[in-house]
């Protein structure tokens, strides 16, 4: 086998109807030349294109035609056979259970060889498209069918394709009513063995077989014939004839029956062989789910304890990142306070600087009668300015106190002046103009 078995229908029962012509034709009356002659309308040919899986696309691209009929719709057969099996396309009705209803791709009709299946039970004719390629895959978009006009022609008016349809029923009809035919010949001759079988159970209940039954009969008619006439003895020789015909036509439909009957046990077997592989294949298949979901759900889990690890991989680099940005930020904000204290500083230094040398210089230049208010202003020097100089406060204290001690030297020896000066303009206003004047 070129293929591995894959799960189909297996036919249950009597073999499938097999017409004996290999093409249905339907006589039409030909109205387009007007000549009145009569045509015959074939079945249209199926253009069958490929599909996604190579191997299948090999065995099922091609033509196919009508060849019989099976459960009341047609069997299409490539014109080519696929590396020496035959490839058909027939319909399987639900005998066997829905599952298995649909239109199928297969070497065998019924057999549990197949190549692709199309689940539609109400298509006269195979599908178009939404076949599953191979029969338990997926849907392939790639594979399809076409209907091939009579005559050639692959694209025809509206009109047309419903007389192709109408044309397609009226064959079915015609081949449903043969195959009924059929069936109402082989009831009647079922029928008629059935009532062989029972007269020859009369018989042997009566203590003859069938065979001495029939000599005795024919030495009867023998007699008969000796009696009466040459003719007579024609009649029971065709009677004894006739009689081994039933016999022989007995025997071979036991033989027929019995055939039959190990045909549908075969067929049961492989029925039930087929049955537990496709549990034993359904059963993997949910299994194999069952293992892809749970590895899914693994991979699922895993992905997601990932993404947490990462997420808090993540915070924390964040969290470290806004630290050290806090830190730099506290670092340069501490930097600037400190830059700008010392900046203030080294202004409120230089400020007082300036302050105490302002003062010293008004102090060193104080006369008697602004000294009070300057003294006051040095001493508030000295106790606001002073401790603010830094590194020039020693120096500027020693010169203050030399500056405040000049100063007073020089406005106490200034008010001695003035006072002795004031004491001898008194003296002399008390003096005579006389003694002035001399």
């Amino acid at each position: 086998s070129f293929l591995p078995s894959a799960p189909g229908p297996v036919a249950l029962g009597p073999s499938p109807c097999r017409r004996p012509s290999a093409m249905p034709k339907e006589k039409d009356k030909d109205k387009g030349d007007g000549s009145g002659k009569a045509k015959e309308r074939e079945w249209p040919e199926l253009i069958v294109s490929s599909c996604a899986d190579a191997t299948i696309s090999k065995i099922v691209k091609g033509t196919f035609r009508v060849s019989t009929l099976n459960h009341g719709k047609p069997v299409y057969k490539k014109q080519e056979k696929a590396k020496g099996l035959d490839v058909l396309i027939y319909f399987w009705d639900d005998r066997d259970g829905l599952e298995l209803c649909g239109w199928w791709f297969g070497p065998v009709v019924g057999g549990d060889q197949v190549w692709a299946f199309h689940p539609s039970r109400s298509s006269l004719t195979p599908p178009g498209n939404e076949w599953n390629i191979p029969n338990d895959g997926a849907i392939d978009p790639t594979f399809s069918i076409t209907m091939k006009a009579v005559g050639g022609s692959s694209s025809k008016g509206k009109a047309e394709e419903g007389g192709d349809d109408d044309a397609v029923r009226k064959q079915l009809e015609l081949m449903k009513k043969e195959q009924q035919e059929f069936e109402a010949r082989m009831k009647e001759i079922q029928g008629r063995a059935q009532e062989r079988k029972l007269r020859e159970e009369e018989l042997r209940k009566r203590g003859l077989e069938p065979e001495e039954s029939d000599k005795k009969t024919g030495v009867k008619r023998a007699r008969g014939a000796e009696d009466d006439s040459a003719a007579a003895g024609a009649r029971a020789e065709e009677e004894r004839r006739r009689l081994e015909a039933e016999a022989r036509k007995r025997k071979e439909e036991d033989e027929r029956r019995h055939a039959e009957d190990e045909a549908r046990q075969r067929r049961e077997e492989e029925k039930r062989k087929l049955d537990e592989d496709v549990a034993r294949r359904r059963e993997e298949r949910l299994r194999q789910e069952e293992e892809d979901k749970r590895k899914r759900e693994e991979r699922r889990k895993n992905d997601a304890e990932e993404e947490r690890k990462r997420r808090e991989l993540e915070q924390v680099r964040r969290r470290e990142e806004e630290e050290r940005r806090r830190k730099d930020e506290a670092k340069r904000m501490e930097e600037r306070q400190r830059k700008l204290n010392e900046e203030a500083k080294r202004r409120k230094e230089e400020v007082a600087v300036l302050g105490m040398i302002e003062v010293l210089t008004r102090m060193a230049c104080a006369v008697p009668e602004d000294f009070p208010s300057l003294e006051v202003m040095f001493d508030r020097a000295m106790e606001t300015l002073l401790p603010y100089t830094g590194r020039q406060r020693s120096v500027l204290k020693t010169e203050a106190e030399r500056v405040l001690k000049r100063t007073r030297g020089y406005v106490k020896q200034a008010e001695l002046c003035r006072q002795d000066w004031e004491d001898w303009y008194d003296l002399r206003q008390q003096m005579p103009a006389a003694l002035l004047e001399e």
